[in-house]
């Protein structure tokens, strides 16, 4: 085993090459491609399957108060209903206007202070995106909610200081959201 250098570590050195691209399926919000692969040492060639979407973002959406703005709404991959933080893909010119809709859309709140915070990959193994995490402090509401047909969202508010123990009695459990305040609390540890 080699010990880890940061400075050193180059993610696109020495990539597998990918030809034979193949578009199986179209959906409103993946599509599903096959590329025919080999590793640089030809021990590896094959099909590889993959999932190609737009970026995601995600917003914290802070209260002056401190507080934390969550929606809670029906996901169909888990059958059940998910606590998160507002988000969605990222269809805007940018991804800072993505960010700002959706936190609008979802909730009817509005920010004069954005900051970008990061991104993460949800899985890639299968997925080519990324999601993009933004802070929106001193939320207020201006705006009824604005959803898709498909949507039914209800808005809450905790305290910031109750989010880690909602991530650890899985109360939050959505992937993106817990690694969005992951990168938050990293940077903006709760203080007692």
């Amino acid at each position: 085993m080699k010990p880890f250098n940061p400075e050193e570590y180059d993610p696109l050195a020495n990539l597998w090459s990918k030809n034979d691209r193949k578009d199986l399926i179209q959906t409103p919000i993946f599509k599903l491609v096959s590329c025919h692969t080999t590793s640089p040492d030809r021990k590896v060639s094959r099909d590889f399957f993959h999932l190609e979407s737009l970026d995601w973002v995600n917003v914290i959406a802070l209260t002056p108060d401190d507080k934390i703005l969550l929606i809670d709404q029906y996901r169909h991959g888990i059958h059940r209903f998910s606590l998160e933080i507002p988000g969605g893909i990222a269809e805007k010119a940018t991804l800072l206007e993505s960010a700002q809709a959706e936190l609008v859309e979802e909730t009817g709140y509005v920010s004069d202070e954005w900051e970008y915070l990061g991104k993460v990959t949800g899985n890639p193994a299968i997925l080519n995106n990324w999601c993009h995490t933004f802070i929106a402090k001193n939320v207020r509401k201006l705006h009824d909610q604005d959803l898709d047909d498909s949507e039914q969202i209800e808005i809450f508010e905790t305290p910031l200081r109750n989010v880690p123990r909602l991530i650890d009695e899985n109360i939050l459990h959505h992937g993106m959201m817990v690694a969005a305040l992951g990168m938050y609390f990293i940077k903006n540890p709760i203080q007692n």
